[in-house]
């Protein structure tokens, strides 16, 4: 039973590891064909649109911790590109 739980996690990493991937690959063709200035403006509007979302819910609001995981590191990810630009 510990064994298929911990290939059924496994399997979940290589997935979001694969989407990971395609997401960077998609965000790398569309600045290849707008430029770095327009991908800049969406991250801008993009970061907006977080922030407006967060800020409508409520600290009572729980979500999945899971999806409070994922978020954070996305973010974490994105603040430590931004540090190097």
């Amino acid at each position: 039973m510990a064994n298929e739980k911990s290939r059924t996690r496994d399997k979940k990493r290589s997935t979001g590891l694969e989407d990971r991937e395609q997401m960077t690959e998609k965000a790398l063709a569309a600045i290849q064909r707008t430029g770095p200035a327009a991908a800049l403006e969406r991250c801008s509007r993009l970061a907006n649109q977080i922030d407006a979302e967060l800020s409508q819910r409520k600290l009572e609001d729980v979500i999945e911790p899971s999806a409070a995981a994922d978020l954070q590191a996305f973010l974490e990810r994105a603040a430590a590109v931004l540090k190097k630009l």
